[in-house]
């Protein structure tokens, strides 16, 4: 009888403990979504006011596509999102090309991954070699060889001023699997042949579509990949890139992160980034490639083309 009491005692003070749990949670819970009468709706649907979930964008797309799907002097690859909804453009989807120096902001973010990691500090100093320098961006090829910079500094000059030895100095610090980790995490495993060779090599094909760089922004601007607090670190660094490009059709006082690219063999020219409109923010890659590459096209053309493109954009999404 002691054992049978014994027994029925235990397993009610387990059922005890269990109901008692149950309902700790359940109160957790129900504390946890007291303030949110929408628990099965997305957070930004009460958060983001009514007149800045914009789905109507037919009217810019059918306007972008009649003026770049058939340029007659370059392909225009475009990709833009509106990242309170979704809701996005593409021009010539299939369209690929190189990325030039846009392949920078993968390298960076591995940097920063690992810094993330606890294997670097951003104050550590990482030195140039003869192997990294290159004279074809940026000025630190001038640096005599042995020369030390840190890590914050070189991630400075490879965003903000498209130094290629300072891109080539993290490069050459990475692992090859630190660098793919970037593309696996963001399923673009299909971009991954020759990453590593520089942009004169001959035998390098990692060219994109518009759409498909565009998600390396998108992984920012959500820090999916990286921890908030690195990616608001990346994407500060890119508020100070050039005033030219997209740059020139956006007002000087809204943000914009971007980075850009030309690669001058091939005459292709790139600009991608977010641009912070109040309320507003969207996401928008912009690249071009010289149709008859012996035709003399001044930079003023080029300039212009970026310009259309984000001034129509800016003035669409501003006005709606």
């Amino acid at each position: 009888m002691n054992k049978f009491f014994k027994s029925c005692w235990v397993v009610g003070s387990i059922a005890f403990m269990l109901g008692a749990l149950a309902v700790i949670c359940f109160s957790k819970w129900q504390e946890a979504h007291s303030h949110n009468p929408y628990p099965l709706l997305d957070p930004g649907a009460t958060t983001v006011s009514k007149q800045d979930l914009l789905v109507r964008f037919q009217p810019l797309r059918q306007a972008l596509i009649n003026q770049f799907t058939e340029h007659e002097d370059f392909h225009v690859g475009l990709y833009f999102e509106y990242l309170p909804t979704g809701a996005n453009i593409v021009v010539n989807n299939d369209r690929a090309m190189w990325p030039a120096s846009l392949i920078k902001i993968p390298v960076a973010m591995a940097v920063m991954k690992k810094v993330e990691r606890g294997e670097w500090k951003l104050d550590n100093q990482l030195v140039i070699l003869d192997e990294d320098k290159d004279a074809s961006f940026g000025d630190l090829y001038k640096e005599p060889s042995g020369t030390t910079l840190t890590i914050r500094e070189f991630l400075h000059a490879t965003l903000v001023d498209s130094d290629n030895t300072a891109h080539f100095v993290l490069l050459r610090n990475l692992d090859t699997d630190e660098l793919e980790d970037v593309f696996i995490h963001l399923g673009l495993e299909t971009v991954l042949e020759d990453l590593k060779k520089k942009p004169e090599a001959e035998s390098e094909d990692n060219r994109m579509t518009a759409k498909t760089y565009s998600v390396f922004f998108r992984s920012l601007y959500n820090a999916t990949y990286l921890s908030i607090e690195n990616s608001q670190l990346f994407l500060q660094f890119l508020t100070e890139g050039p005033k030219e490009y997209g740059r020139s059709g956006i007002p000087a006082d809204i943000v914009f992160a971007h980075k850009t690219g030309i690669r001058s063999e091939d005459r292709v020219w790139a600009d991608a980034g977010v641009v912070y409109l109040d309320r507003r923010p969207y996401l928008l890659t912009i690249m071009l490639e010289q149709k008859n590459k012996d035709h003399e096209i001044n930079d003023e053309q080029i300039e212009l083309i970026f310009k259309d493109i984000a001034s129509q954009v800016y003035g669409y999404v501003q006005s709606l």
